[in-house]
């Protein structure tokens, strides 16, 4: 007989030569086997054309078991279950008079069909066969399509059943949990000797699956941390790890399989470094002595924080690579802890291939396996295009994890391209400067918009010391961009900006200009563009907002002290910086450089890096001029609640250590011009005593003055008197009390001539805090002043302190608003202290719309002002200092 082996098996042969394998046999061949699977058969002469019995569903009426192989006839091969040649239910037909077709049914559970990148299908038959699986024709030999009952195999085969065809079918044949695999086999005539039918399936792996990205680490914290990589084909992913390279103590399997590996691992320690290897259960992709991470410190660490800024560095471009060679090479064993990119990361349309050419690739065997990374989008991140603005699925959402649930600190914001986090003391925010929000409607600096709204409520929830804001757009800048022109960056400058300053955020980190550029420190420089002024006039307003003028390099040079503030959320000044050259490089734009520049640069490329130690970030543009020798080519340092007095009063011989209040270099002048930060001085001798501390550079000076003296009957911690309404509230404390008989408060109204108000009897001895309570009920109008004294039990007074309290028993500042219509507002004042007025007025996001000042005598005036229609603050401040504050509304 003529053997059937269609062209198309000959090349899935060839491809299972060629280094394919069956990972899972899930159907063996039952020849031959001792616990052969079971299939259920049909014979009988039933004919099941209009039954649904490629079906799941279907329930086998009158079917037969048996172990595969199956068949008959007195030819070989075996058969472990004989199909009996007769007309019942299970039989192929009496010899002479075969039944044309006999069916066969299995149920196979799969638990995920997608594990395998393909299923191989093996039968052994004779004659003709039809395998479906779940319905679907999976593979026919030796009959025609879609045969009926009655339709006999085209010829008779070889072999009698010992031949194997084999097909590879995909996996999406099978679904997750039972399959139905249903098969019709076909006699050539209805005088056949013999039928025979077995199978097998395999579910098909690769041999090995090859690493193409990463690994990158996202969103890191001090317990845990989020490992991403890629493969050619779907793996499982494991993750080891350990304390040191090469011995690693843990795992942790995540059983689905994939080619986008975002694997989370926790239980780790804080501030630690740990070596880690990727890969699947049966294979390790890498394991170098560069897969390592550090943990995040805890919140409130002392140590030094390190920082890596990068701002349009996906080009594939030799400054990139050499701007990366030279920062390793600068930071040598340290660690970073955390690398911020500024947008544009790859170019120039933010494809996948490209993120994988221009950056995934430049950084693979390097920064990325080792330093913990948050991005912000650039507007070639989202393809250049307005189009894509409103979109959360570009490749660069795709390929970032980030903390969007607050899982570092910081305000959840939900979405993938806006986000905040912390490290130790410093709130990092990053923003998107192109992708609109509110269904593709807002702006980052559309202040009432979702990104605005959402900044707002982080900054407000912020409490750590330092603050430090990265985005793409620069409102600053005129190198391969210019600030006076472009739209968005003056809508960025002019619109958005001063809510970063008003809550005192630090540093404004952005890329988008293919430059470095490096501001003085900025207060309220929002230069408009409808009415611009020229900036030759920046020096005026520069040093009339600071009161200084430091460049801030603290290197010893003229003008180059640190710039010094204190810790809060107020408008101390911001620092401006576009980083945006670790790539891309190179252009001005007319006016070049910026006058509110200290340092610009648009030759060398560069990185940005930058230190926290306490209350102390030193921040240095690592340029080159021959790669990878580093270049420091501009600096600044900015120090926070520096430049202390502080009185201090102890006993004698009380151990006393003095700490300069900054970390940096120290000389102490009059104490052995000591160089530590702290020194202990003697308190042996009763008397008064001043320290001071300098810095090498003269330019920060904590001043202690210490008094040494002998104990005091009673300690008073506190005195305050607080008006209450018409009460006046007098509340002191004690630490000690020795021989103390009571206290006496006195008032008067010039702080001169004190008349008796009460006595409170004292503790007498006492060693803990004891506090005490008085209340006036009869306050003077006007000026108060409380004094109190202490009485020994020998009958010695001495006078403790006095406090002032400012009673009005009167109301003699109030105005009534009118709303006249037609935009006119009138306010009724009534005024007892003659002087002038001033009035604001303030829209309901806190812009100022009106400024006025006016002279009222003693008694009622009445003032007009015109407003356009809207919901305003009214707010009206006399000579005295009393003021009115109303909401008004204009129609």
């Amino acid at each position: 007989m003529k053997r059937i082996l269609p062209i198309f098996l000959v090349a899935i042969l060839l491809f299972f030569s060629n280094g394919i394998k069956a990972d899972d046999v899930l159907i063996p061949f039952g020849q031959n086997l001792a616990n052969p699977p079971i299939w259920k058969y049909k014979g009988g002469g039933t004919n099941l054309n209009a039954v649904a019995w490629k079906d799941l569903a279907y329930a086998e009426p009158g079917w037969v078991s048996g172990g595969s192989a199956l068949g008959f006839g007195v030819s070989p091969p075996v058969r472990n279950t004989a199909i009996p040649e007769d007309a019942t239910a299970g039989g192929g037909g009496v010899s002479g008079t075969r039944y044309p077709t006999m069916y066969f049914r299995k149920i196979i559970n799969i638990a995920d069909p997608n594990i395998y990148t393909s299923f191989s299908i093996s039968t052994k038959f004779d004659d003709g066969i039809v395998v479906w699986v779940n319905g679907v024709e999976a593979f026919r030999n030796n009959i025609t399509a879609s045969p009926a009952y009655a339709t006999l195999a085209t010829v008779a085969i070889t072999g009698n059943g010992s031949v194997v065809y084999n097909i590879v079918v995909s996996n999406t044949m099978f679904v997750a949990g039972n399959n139905i695999i249903a098969v019709e086999i076909h006699q050539n005539t209805l005088t056949s000797s013999d039928l025979f039918f077995d199978m097998e399936l395999k579910g098909i792996t690769p041999l090995a699956a090859t690493l193409t990205r990463g690994p990158y680490l996202q969103v890191g914290k001090g317990d845990s941390i989020t490992i991403r990589w890629r493969t050619d084909v779907l793996t499982n992913s494991r993750i080891t790890w350990g304390t040191s390279f090469g011995t690693y103590t843990n795992t942790f399997d995540q059983a689905t399989y994939t080619t986008e590996h975002i694997v989370r691992i926790g239980g780790l320690t804080e501030d630690i470094k740990y070596w880690y290897t990727i890969g699947s259960t049966t294979q390790t992709l890498q394991a170098t002595n560069t897969n390592y991470f550090l943990t995040l410190p805890r919140s409130n660490t002392t140590r030094k924080l390190r920082f890596l800024a990068i701002g349009d560095c996906g080009n594939a471009s030799a400054n990139q690579i050499d701007v990366k060679n030279t920062f390793i090479n600068y930071i040598g064993s340290n660690d970073i802890d955390a690398m911020i990119l500024l947008g544009d990361n790859a170019y120039s349309s933010g494809t996948d291939a490209e993120f994988q050419a221009e950056f995934f690739d430049i950084y693979k065997n390097d920064l990325l396996r080792y330093n913990k990374l948050y991005p912000a989008p650039g507007n070639h991140d989202y393809g250049n295009s307005s189009a894509n603005t409103g979109s959360r699925s570009m490749p660069y959402h795709q390929n970032f994890t980030v903390p969007m649930a607050g899982e570092i600190g910081g305000v959840p914001s939900g979405v993938k391209n806006y986000y905040s986090f912390n490290v130790g003391d410093v709130h990092f925010i990053s923003l998107d400067s192109y992708g609109k929000d509110d269904a593709n409607t807002t702006n980052m600096y559309d202040t009432s918009g979702a990104q605005a709204t959402w900044l707002k409520a982080d900054l407000a929830a912020n409490t750590k010391k330092w603050t430090i804001a990265y985005f793409h757009h620069p409102p600053y800048t005129k190198t391969s961009h210019t600030s006076d022109t472009e739209l968005d960056l003056v809508a960025i400058r002019e619109r958005f900006v001063r809510i970063l300053e008003r809550n005192g955020v630090d540093l404004v980190l952005c890329g988008h200009s293919h430059g470095y550029e490096r501001s003085y420190l900025l207060k309220n420089y929002y230069r408009t563009y409808a009415n611009p002024f020229m900036d030759t006039s920046f020096k005026f307003i520069y040093h009339t907002a600071t009161g200084t003028n430091q460049n801030g390099k603290y290197d010893g040079t003229a003008n180059s002290c640190s710039y010094t503030y204190n810790s809060g959320k107020y408008n101390h000044g911001s620092m401006y910086i576009v980083a945006g050259s670790a790539g891309q490089l190179g252009g001005t734009t007319a006016g070049y450089p910026h006058d509110c520049m200290y340092y610009s640069n648009a030759t060398n490329g560069g990185c940005l890096y930058f230190e926290v130690d306490s209350n102390r970030i030193d921040v240095k543009f690592i340029s080159y001029t021959t790669a990878p020798t580093p270049v420091i080519r501009d600096q600044f340092t900015i120090f926070k609640d520096v430049n202390k007095v502080q009185d201090i009063t102890v006993l004698p011989n009380t151990p006393v250590n003095l700490g300069a209040s900054w970390r940096g270099t120290y000389l102490w002048p009059n104490n052995g011009s000591v160089t530590t930060q702290g020194v202990a001085i003697n308190t042996s001798s009763v008397g008064t005593y001043d320290y001071i501390v300098r810095d090498a550079n003269s330019c920060l000076k904590d001043s202690f003055h210490v008094v040494v003296t002998v104990p005091l009957p009673v300690t008073v911690n506190s005195f305050a008197a607080t008006l209450n309404k018409d009460i006046v509230l007098l509340d002191w404390s004690t630490s000690q009390e020795i021989n103390n008989k009571f206290f006496t408060v006195e008032k008067s109204t010039d702080g001169n001539s004190f008349s008796f108000l009460a006595k409170v009897n004292g503790a007498g001895n006492s060693s803990v805090t004891k506090k005490y309570h008085l209340n006036d009920l009869q306050p003077a109008d006007g000026i108060n002043y409380y004094r109190l004294s202490q009485t020994d039990i020998d009958g010695i007074r001495k006078n403790i302190e006095v406090k002032r309290v400012t009673y009005k028993s009167i109301k003699d500042f109030s105005a009534t608003i009118v709303n006249a219509g037609g935009g006119t507002i009138n306010a009724a004042i009534h005024n007892a202290a003659p002087g002038l007025i001033q009035l604001k007025v303030v829209d309901m996001m806190g812009r100022e719309v009106l400024k006025e000042s006016f002279n009222s005598g003693t008694g009622n005036i009445t003032h007009s002002i015109q407003l356009n229609k809207g919901t305003y603050v009214l707010m009206l401040v006399n000579s005295t200092g009393q003021t009115i504050s109303t909401k008004i509304i204009a129609d």
